[in-house]
């Protein structure tokens, strides 16, 4: 794609600046949204899809956006809770996996905020992380 993107022609400089900040991590359109807004915003790049051990060294959850290892954020789109069911588990198994899966991370010690394609939609998404960067003193005022 690099190589595609040396012949001059128009738009050529914004599919150079996207092909810069690619990250095979991002795992579906809406975290690519996400970034390319944190991006955009100047806000500091985030771990993607970390994982989270407990102290024995089992899985607690892998995140999709991490900052220090004290704020994650969480892009929820509803396949989490339409497509990707397990076998047998209805969506609101889905929906208590995934609040059993936060509350570890709270217990240990991270902060989880959440966004959709709405707070997408209106630009809520970079001013919450601002907040919480700063609150969490990750971000210089």
């Amino acid at each position: 794609m690099a190589a595609m993107l040396l012949i001059p022609r128009r738009g050529v400089g914004q599919a150079r600046r996207a092909l810069h900040h690619a990250d095979g991590n991002a795992e579906n359109p809406g975290e690519s949204w996400s970034r390319a807004q944190m991006i955009d915003a100047g806000l500091p790049p985030a771990r993607l899809q970390h994982e989270f051990h407990s102290a024995t060294g089992e899985l607690v959850a892998r995140t999709d956006f991490d900052w220090a290892g004290l704020l994650v954020g969480e892009f929820d789109g509803m396949v989490r809770y339409q497509k990707h069911l397990r076998p047998g588990e209805t969506p609101f198994d889905a929906m208590r996996r995934e609040k059993e899966r936060e509350d570890a991370l709270r217990r240990a010690g991270i902060m989880v905020i959440r966004w959709t394609w709405n707070d997408l939609e209106r630009g809520r998404v970079v001013p919450l992380i601002r907040d919480w960067l700063l609150r969490l003193r990750l971000l210089a005022v």
